[in-house]
């Protein structure tokens, strides 16, 4: 039996379409990222019509039938903006081709950027900067899984009192702590100087809050209720020397309200806690007969006849040793383990006080 010509041509078409339905079955997974928008054409694809497949947003391919995609072909996709891909929990998704080559699917899987949150440690807008504009009543609040470092706190909630940041310690005896004072040794001379604080300005703030630095917010001393003051060596040996508690603080005399010695040297607990508090230009130490700030240059503290550790001057001539700052008791220092310089009041690196409520 013979074809006409209608016959064979249609015949033919039968075939075309029975290649192009084998191609389509093919699936093919593109990575978010490949620079070809085809996702680099395979055997299937390039049988088809001889070039790549075609993207989301390119022209049809002629394995697809016509149609916007290939059924069944895979891309990474990402709906949100190209700098949050990849931070935070953010992540890119999986579109897939309909059945008919028609289009692309949903993003299946995407995180988008979401509102921050300030109960958690993880960055939900994606922006690299972990609980941004968050703030906390206390540095024992900030979310666990985060590390040390300035944090903002606002003691009164939607009172009055504004914001401020402080450095918080996450780690030390289940962290919690607040950076109420900081003195730290330099070369440069500037620290002795910058103990140097009025009464007016006892519960005030000085410098910026930083390990690493100077720094005072006598206004914790409102709120702080357990308190622990360390000491860093020249060889950079820490040494926690004191553990006390107190039920607040008497604005006036700057005394701790029924001080109570936990643990540590005895000597620095009577000295600089259960004392009382001088400056330049008031004296509330205990000494009879001078002002223990004025007779160590001038350095703000709590003293007792005078001082086991000063945040500013040394305790041997000269008394302003170059303007270093932190200086300690050379007694202490090898009760608690730490190195000195073979003088009576040896020079350390930092003197630090922390407080949690």
């Amino acid at each position: 039996m013979s074809l006409g010509r209608g016959s064979v041509a249609g015949a033919w078409c039968a075939a075309v379409v029975l290649l192009a339905a084998v191609s389509a079955c093919s699936t093919r997974v593109r990575r978010f990222g490949d620079g070809d928008a085809g996702g680099g054409g395979s055997a299937s694809a390039s049988s088809a019509g001889g070039g790549s497949a075609g993207s989301a947003e390119g022209g049809a391919s002629a394995s697809s039938g016509g149609g916007g995609c290939e059924p069944g072909r895979q891309e990474a996709c990402y709906e949100g903006a190209p700098a949050t891909l990849n931070r935070g929990p953010c992540r890119a998704g999986v579109k897939t081709c309909d059945d008919e080559g028609n289009g692309f699917g949903p993003c299946a899987g995407e995180v988008l950027p979401a509102a921050e949150r300030c109960d958690t440690a993880e960055d939900e807008d994606c922006d690299g900067a972990v609980n941004a504009g968050c703030a906390y009543a206390r540095c024992a609040d900030v979310p666990r899984g985060l590390p040390s470092g300035v944090y903002t706190l606002d003691l009164d909630g939607a009172g009055r009192d504004p914001e401020f940041p402080v450095v918080c310690d996450l780690e030390t005896d289940g962290g919690g702590w607040a950076l109420v004072y900081n003195s730290v040794g330099s070369a440069e001379g500037t620290t002795l100087a910058f103990w140097d604080i009025p009464y007016a300005e006892r519960l005030g703030t000085k410098g910026e809050p930083a390990l690493a630095r100077n720094f005072y917010r006598g206004s914790l001393y409102l709120v702080g209720r357990e308190y622990r003051d360390e000491i860093e060596d020249i060889e950079g040996t820490v040494a926690e020397v004191l553990r006390a508690t107190a039920e607040g603080i008497d604005t006036t005399t700057m005394k701790f309200l029924r001080p109570l010695h936990r643990s540590g040297d005895a000597d620095v607990f009577f000295s600089h806690f259960l004392s009382g508090w001088s400056s330049p230009d008031h004296d509330g130490d205990t000494a009879p007969d001078n002002n223990c700030a004025v007779e160590s240059l001038n350095v703000t503290q709590h003293y007792a006849q005078c001082w086991d550790y000063n945040l500013g001057a040394d305790g041997d001539a000269p008394f302003d040793d170059g303007g270093w700052g932190p200086h300690l008791g050379t007694h202490v220092a090898d009760q608690v383990g730490l190195a000195n310089d073979d003088t009576r009041y040896t020079r350390v690196r930092r003197i630090s006080r922390w407080t949690r409520w």
